[in-house]
C-alpha cells in the first residue's frame, strides 16, 4: 500500500523526477506485468508491449546483432573476397558483416553506460508487422520474382505501418519499383529475378 501511495504522489507531482519515481514505483509492483483476460477464451495473456529493463533489452539485442553480424562474415569468408579494384562476390557481405559487429559493440558499450532502472518496450505492434513482412520477403522472392515481392512488402508496410490507403500506397509502391529497376538493371546491369512469368 505504501508503494501505491507513493506511486500517486509521485505522478501527481508531474515533474521529470516525479515520472522517474512513478517509473521505478511500476517496476516495484510488478504493475507493467498485470496479465489481462482473453475476452474468447477466459485465460490470462501478457499485454504487449513487455516492458524491460534498458540494459537487459540492449545486450539481448546487442548479442542478437553480433550474432548476425559473425553469420554473415563467416558466410562471406566462404566467398572469393577480391580486392578493392575488383571485389568479389564476398566482399560486400563481409563488409555488412564487420558493419554489423561494430553496431553491435556500439549499441552494447551504450548498454553498459545506461542504467538498470531504465526501461523500453518490446513487441510494438509495428515491429511484429515489420519483422514479419521482413520474413515474409525471401519465402516469395525466388517464387514470385523480385519486383511482385517487393511490390508486396512496400504496399504491406506503407499501408500498416505508413497508415496511408491503399490508393497511394500503390502508386508509391509502384514508384519505389521504378527506381530498384532502374538502378539495378541500367545502373548496375544486375538482373533481379523475375519469377514464373
Amino acid at each position: 500500500m505504501t508503494v501505491l501511495h507513493d506511486l500517486v504522489r509521485h505522478h501527481d507531482s508531474g515533474s521529470q523526477d516525479g515520472m522517474l519515481a512513478t517509473h521505478q514505483a511500476v517496476m516495484r509492483t510488478n504493475a507493467w506485468h498485470v496479465p489481462r483476460l482473453d475476452q474468447q477464451t477466459g485465460r490470462s495473456c501478457t499485454v504487449l508491449p513487455r516492458v524491460f529493463s534498458n540494459r537487459t533489452g540492449g545486450m539481448f539485442v546487442t548479442g542478437l546483432l553480433a550474432a548476425a553480424g559473425a553469420f554473415f562474415a563467416w558466410q562471406a569468408l566462404t566467398l572469393d573476397i577480391g580486392g578493392i579494384a575488383s571485389p568479389g562476390p564476398g566482399f560486400v557481405p563481409l563488409l555488412l558483416g564487420a558493419f554489423i559487429i561494430l553496431s553491435a559493440a556500439l549499441i552494447g558499450i551504450n548498454c553498459c553506460r545506461s542504467g538498470e532502472h531504465e526501461a523500453v518496450e518490446l513487441g510494438h505492434r509495428d515491429v511484429l508487422v515489420t519483422i514479419t513482412a521482413l520474413l515474409g520477403v525471401p519465402l516469395i522472392f525466388e517464387r514470385l520474382g523480385a519486383y511482385i515481392s517487393l511490390a508486396l512488402f512496400a504496399t504491406a508496410i506503407l499501408v500498416l505501418i505508413g497508415r496511408i490507403s491503399l490508393l497511394r500506397a500503390i502508386p508509391a509502391a509502384i514508384l519505389g519499383l521504378a527506381a530498384c529497376w532502374w538502378f539495378f538493371h541500367l545502373l548496375l546491369g544486375v538482373q533481379l529475378p523475375v519469377g514464373p512469368w
